[in-house]
């Protein structure tokens, strides 16, 4: 996915949830939207490079959107936006194939199931259905990649929802989009949000299919990339923020 037009600057600082400020090139700070509820504390460091898009309303009162950070040499896309972006135009063009499902797929956005809202509901060539939630994770040290960067009830319903719909004859996904590059195996934060592994671990043995997915990323771009390992079991530092 090709943002278009950007521009980088460094952060200042990250003001409220939903609001960052930016220095720009030419030394004007301006106010951006940050899609992603995350900590994000090891990304959002004063001095960091950060990549902004002017937004589509002049009008805003965040004239600009975030959508990534470098740090240590890798940008790290931090738009929520961009993971079921990403994984809706490769369901479509057949370039994300689901295990056990026979290509081409029928994919329908936002389907309730349930008393969740899940990303995508479908059917594969067979007229098999499944369901798929994704994921963005943008935490990581070194190699491995974990998530949440923060709690999340609302994920651990979706894993739940999940659950159920693979019992009632339905295959199901959860999909972690790793929204950085040079990553080799992903992992589920456990001191951050103890009771998702479980749940994860007791999915899988439902039979819910989990998939960490690697993404090639820029300033200006995020693109689906090789599987990585999953292991729901690894343990996970955090990178000290200096």
């Amino acid at each position: 996915m090709d943002y278009g037009q950007c521009e980088i600057g460094s952060v200042v600082a990250r003001v409220s949830r939903f609001r960052v400020t930016v220095l720009r090139q030419d030394g004007s700070a301006v106010a951006a939207h940050l899609s992603n509820t995350g900590r994000n504390k090891e990304l959002l460091v004063a001095g960091n490079p950060i990549s902004i898009r002017r937004a589509a309303n002049p009008e805003r009162k965040t004239p600009f959107d975030v959508l990534a950070v470098q740090r240590d040499g890798r940008w790290i896309n931090i738009d929520s936006l961009a993971p079921n972006r990403v994984v809706r135009a490769a369901l479509q063009d057949g370039s994300l194939q689901l295990p056990s499902c026979r290509e081409p797929y029928v994919v329908h956005p936002e389907t309730t199931y349930g008393d969740s809202r899940l990303d995508f509901a479908g059917s594969d060539a067979g007229g098999a259905k499944w369901f798929a939630e994704t994921k963005g994770v943008t935490l990581a040290n070194g190699t491995l990649a974990a998530f949440p960067d923060a709690p999340t009830t609302r994920g651990l319903k979706h894993v739940h929802t999940l659950t159920l719909a693979q019992q009632a004859g339905y295959q199901a996904y959860l999909l972690f989009i790793v929204q950085l590059p040079g990553i080799t195996r992903m992992t589920i934060y456990h001191e951050r949000f103890p009771e998702l592994a479980p749940a994860i671990t007791q999915a899988k043995a439902a039979g819910v299919r989990v998939l960490a997915l690697g993404c090639a990323t820029g300033p200006d771009f995020i693109d689906l990339a090789a599987p990585l390992g999953f292991d729901e079991t690894l343990p996970f530092t955090e990178v000290d923020v200096v």
